[in-house]
């Protein structure tokens, strides 16, 4: 059902994204990122990809991790350990090419990854691996890549760099929310990075205009069989991001009222925005107070120039441009807002507008 809130991972009941998801087949690049707000379909397009590629993969989330604000090698270990062992039990002959590896015991038809102390584990020898034991292509999938910025002892760059020249027929996809973080990660513009200078190929989910909003819920409730009339008020009140309208949908099959729809959709986006903005403030919480004061100020857009008022208002002191250019560009980096030509810093989608409009 296409109003189903649980990520999709077939087609038949995913509504459009036909272009991205055979961009993401194509595997033209070793590394393919996959962009896009919250709740565009990121993941679903990606799992929908795997699925119809038939290749081995494997396929780590980093979401799990925004609370804690931190990423620990042994956490990412661990995630890894688990993958590789969901592979191992689909292809049990994969367990003969980690046997050489320094950092993994073999366990009986299971291993297990050493993530501390000397002789961990190497994501590199991993990857290498892999790309030895498979005989077409083999996927590394890391949802929500950007939160590799807070990894604690390691950099995954040598590894993806070393795999985009040497393991061809490893292809990594990363997928980000965060889509200015994403690039600080990656840093393919700096000398400085291993990705420097690498081609990757980008895909990027946009929320879907008024007209898209309109054929998206026409067709989920064409498959419920019920009529609705109501799209421009939808598209109003919500914008166009599929989650939100996937929620609606949901929500409306249920109570059959469009306003006691709307506000369960409302209240629901409200609750998981702020969880989702206190966990941006987790790495942050020194300046809160002035990260809340800026989206509260950009609640229905504002110049540069009004962000520093209210910031200097609330502080009763001057607040100097590089502290004002900083939290900008980390809330737009976090894609909590875009600066849009005339009409200066704006919420990234219209229910975030929603959330800092009310009193917290």
């Amino acid at each position: 059902m296409i109003f189903d809130p649980v990520p999709k991972e077939s087609r038949k009941d995913f509504f459009d994204r036909e272009e991205e998801i055979e961009k993401i087949k194509s595997l033209s690049s070793p590394i393919t990122l996959v962009l896009g707000l919250r709740r565009t379909g990121k993941s679903s397009v990606i799992r929908i990809a795997l699925s119809e590629l038939d290749l081995p993969y494997v396929y780590v989330d980093l979401r799990k991790f925004e609370e804690k604000g931190y990423i620990s090698y042994r956490d990412l270990v661990l995630e890894l350990q688990r993958e590789i062992n969901r592979l191992i039990r689909k292809f049990p002959n994969i367990i003969d090419f980690f046997e050489r590896i320094e950092g993994v015991k073999i366990m009986g038809n299971e291993v297990k990854l050493k993530w501390g102390g000397n002789g961990r584990v190497k994501i590199s020898s991993l990857l290498e691996s892999i790309n030895d034991w498979t005989e077409n292509k083999a996927i590394i999938t890391i949802d929500e890549a950007q939160e590799l910025l807070n990894l604690r002892g390691a950099n995954l760059l040598p590894a993806f760099a070393y795999s985009f020249d040497n393991l061809n027929k490893i292809k990594i996809i990363l997928s980000g929310s965060k889509m200015g973080l994403l690039y600080r990660y990656l840093s393919e513009d700096d000398p400085k990075s291993p990705l420097y200078g690498r081609a990757m190929n980008e895909i990027e989910l946009q929320p879907f205009d008024a007209e898209k909003s309109k054929e998206f819920l026409q067709s989920g409730f064409k498959q419920l069989n019920i009529n609705f009339n109501e799209f421009n008020i939808i598209y109003e009140k919500l914008g166009g991001i599929p989650g939100w309208l996937t929620y609606f949908g949901y929500y409306y099959y249920e109570e059959r009222d469009l306003n006691k729809a709307l506000s369960k959709t409302i209240s629901t986006a409200i609750e998981l925005i702020r969880e989702e903005f206190d966990n941006f403030l987790k790495t942050r919480a020194i300046a809160t107070g002035r990260y809340l004061t800026v989206m509260k100020t950009v609640t229905n857009c504002a110049t540069w120039s009004e962000i520093k008022r209210a910031l200097e208002a609330r502080e009763g002191i001057e607040v100097s441009d590089s502290e004002i250019y900083n939290y900008l560009n980390q809330l737009t980096d976090s894609s909590w807002i875009v600066k849009e030509e005339g009409r200066g810093y704006c919420p990234s989608d219209p229910l975030i507008s929603k959330v800092f409009s009310l009193s917290r």
